[in-house]
């Protein structure tokens, strides 16, 4: 894992629409998901709390995010790169929690 950011009360983690290849694991803090419509309405869709990881999907197939985070309080992250995430051996317990996120995610779609 990367050095942990910090992301102060209010400031966007990940933008929707924007292009990602890393995910995010909450150290401490909570993060709000916005998905925002194309009418200009946002709908809150989950509070994120320590330990929650998100933007995994940016790990794989680099298509634009589908939704907004924002952080709820002062929110501190550790950023896993898409090539750190590849350079993690499989029996890595972060790279199975992702792996297993991810395909709980791909089957709702």
């Amino acid at each position: 894992m990367s050095d942990n950011t910090l992301f102060p009360k209010g400031k966007i983690i990940i933008k929707q629409g924007r292009r990602g290849t890393s995910a995010f694991i909450i150290v401490k803090g909570k993060a709000q998901v916005i998905l925002e419509g194309e009418n200009g309405k946002k709908k809150l869709l989950a509070v994120l709390k320590e330990q929650d990881i998100f933007g995994e999907m940016g790990l794989i197939d680099g298509r634009p995010r589908s939704a907004t985070v924002v952080a709820l309080e002062d929110c501190e992250c550790s950023v896993i790169t898409k090539e750190m995430f590849k350079n993690l051996p499989d029996s890595n317990p972060g790279v199975k929690a992702v792996k297993k996120i991810m395909e709980s995610r791909l089957k709702k779609i």
